[in-house]
């Protein structure tokens, strides 16, 4: 007795070890649920000998894709089912193009995000003597990022001479930051703005140079 296959339908049922997944888009706060996922295949580098941490933590996902909903980009990220996040650096189309496989990365595990921030947003007014800032709101909350000292600049011509000290944040998605934000750290120190790089690369993550605030 022949049986009839069909390979969309089919590919979500002949198959064990799937898992429920959330493509989020890159440039949005758009999700799309994907109820089936399966990990195609893992691949995990260990740092160099004497230092701690992960230096490549790869996934390939293979899942059906729904042909009236726009396919993944790079960049795009797919949620798994632990809330770990791999961004995406390679899409084909498989199966006659009845599914697609993604080559990802999780790159908070390769850059060890153990830190949760809080961005927020100015809040302007004017009062007549232009535009300044009145209050704060908060953007986002509980982002992954990694908090680490960057350096000290020095100014021997103040009086008193003064040390400036910077710090990198990675953070562990793409938000636009600008000089209308800040940075709040798990431990309530304050973070302002003086630059933002490698928002639009999809191979690591982007990184903001901060200066913490006195009175925090």
């Amino acid at each position: 007795m022949a049986v009839e296959l069909n390979i969309r339908d089919d590919f979500s049922t002949i198959l064990d070890g799937f898992e429920a997944v959330t493509v989020r888009r890159r440039h949005s706060a758009a999700l799309v649920a994907v109820p089936k996922a399966w990990r195609y295949s893992s691949l995990t580098d260990q740092a160099e000998a004497d230092v701690a941490g992960v230096a490549r933590s790869d996934v390939v996902w293979q899942f059906a894709w729904d042909d009236a909903i726009d396919q993944p980009c790079v960049g795009d990220a797919i949620i798994d089912a632990a809330n770990e996040c791999w961004t995406i650096l390679a899409i084909e189309e498989r199966g006659a193009k009845t599914r697609l496989l993604c080559r990802t990365r999780n790159l908070r595990i390769v850059h060890e995000l153990v830190d949760r921030i809080d961005v927020q947003q100015a809040i302007w007014e004017d009062s007549g003597s232009g535009p300044e800032i009145v209050g704060w709101t908060t953007l986002r909350t509980a982002v992954p990022a990694r908090i680490q000292p960057d350096q000290v600049v020095v100014d021997n011509a103040a009086t008193p001479p003064t040390s400036t000290a910077t710090y990198r944040v990675l953070l562990g998605e793409p938000i636009a930051l600008d000089h209308n934000h800040r940075i709040v750290g798990p431990d309530g120190s304050v973070y302002e703005m003086a630059e933002y790089a490698q928002a639009e690369r999809v191979d690591t993550l982007p990184i903001a140079t901060v200066t913490k605030l006195p009175s925090s």
